[in-house]
């Protein structure tokens, strides 16, 4: 029934924006601002967390190393005891001497990595940033970044442009590449005018994971006023599980 006063009835009202405290307003303006983050493709979420840029712990393998136009052939055994792990198999596209065995050895200090220096982990990579470049049925490739904390003005990484090749059948990182995006000095004396990196990785199965399979870097810049260029290609076999 109507008011005397002849009123709608007293309904409540919805609050308006303009009612809302400042700061549940400002919450609603950056929340209908920004645009929601692209989910990751299970495929790539579950390559990512399996992956490993070097050589896992616990394998045996060969390295053939080439840098520009000599071979060396060496062999990685973590089961040996710290001193006994590398053994040279190769120098020169022959078999070392006694001479070349004993220098060999120190320069295989306990410790030293197996193959070439990683240039990030896997945790240096920022999810958010991998955008999808192309696809087909079998495997996709994607354009990314590094974390902020990875990426400072003196660290590398920031100067890189990541990009991976995933398979999505049996998902795994196949191959990644890192390129510099423009001229970099690192330290003073050093210019690095070009730089190319990619390593390729064999598919896991069900008696071993995802390893290694070959590493090749380019380099062209300047050391020391010197223009220099280098190709290092690092391939990786005979793997064997140790104890």
């Amino acid at each position: 029934m109507a008011s005397s006063s002849g009123s709608s009835p007293a309904f409540p009202r919805p609050r308006s924006r303009a009612a809302l405290p400042w700061w549940g307003l400002l919450a609603w303006v950056l929340a209908s601002s920004l645009p929601a983050a692209a989910e990751l493709p299970g495929y790539l979420r579950a390559a990512l967390a399996d992956f490993t840029p070097g050589v896992p712990p616990g394998w045996a393998c060969t390295l053939t190393t080439t840098r520009n136009d000599d071979t060396l052939v060496e062999r990685f055994d973590p089961s040996r005891a710290p001193g006994e792990q590398w053994t040279l198999l190769q120098c020169h596209g022959r078999t070392p001497t006694p001479e070349e065995l004993e220098k060999y050895l120190k320069s295989r200090p306990p410790g030293s990595p197996v193959g070439p220096q990683a240039n990030f982990q896997k945790g240096d990579i920022e999810p958010g940033s991998l955008t999808l470049v192309r696809e087909d049925d079998t495997r996709a490739e994607f354009q990314g970044s590094f974390r902020t904390e990875s990426t400072g003005a003196d660290k590398m990484l920031g100067h890189l442009v990541l990009r991976l090749t995933v398979s999505k059948s049996r998902p795994y990182i196949e191959k990644y590449t890192l390129s510099l995006a423009e001229p970099y000095s690192p330290v003073l004396g050093v210019k690095m005018n070009e730089l190319q990196v990619e390593a390729t990785y064999s598919p896991p199965d069900s008696a071993r994971p995802s390893l290694p399979a070959t590493h090749l870097s380019r380099f062209a810049g300047r050391l020391l006023l010197i223009p220099t260029e280098e190709t290092l290609r690092v391939t990786y076999s005979d793997f064997a599980r140790t104890p």
